[in-house]
């Protein structure tokens, strides 16, 4: 009788540290597949977001320096107004701003397909 009052709790205790362990363990893998969806869910975004800001900067930077040889033009017969001058500077803030958007995107993106690449090469 004494044996099974010994027997018993470590079956149990054995039993217990299994499911135990097997459910860290599937933790584990549905951790590792949140954050890869995760991962391919933000640079799809990211990607999107880029292509927009892209064309947006494509079209700015036209804009911009057809407008600055009109600019250019109008100040060598010194005919440039206020206006001009500001909206050109204006124009100029724009495209600078754009241009910093594409160089964070750029980053994010090359920063999320790095994590994506070390957590691929862990497993």
């Amino acid at each position: 009788m004494k044996r099974y009052f010994i027997i018993i709790p470590v079956i149990i205790a054995t039993l217990f540290t299994t499911a135990c362990s097997n459910s860290r363990r599937d933790e584990i893998e549905a951790r590792k597949a949140a954050l890869k969806h995760k991962q391919d869910s933000s640079l799809q975004a990211a990607q999107q977001e880029l292509a927009v800001v892209d064309s947006t900067l494509e079209a700015v930077k036209a804009e911009y320096e057809q407008k600055k040889k009109e600019v250019e033009a109008h100040k060598a017969a010194l005919q440039a107004t206020e206006e001009e001058l500001t909206n050109l500077t204006l124009l100029r803030m724009h495209r600078d701003s754009l241009q910093v958007q594409w160089n964070a995107l750029g980053a994010k993106i090359k920063y999320i397909r790095m994590k994506s690449q070390d957590s691929h090469n862990d497993q």
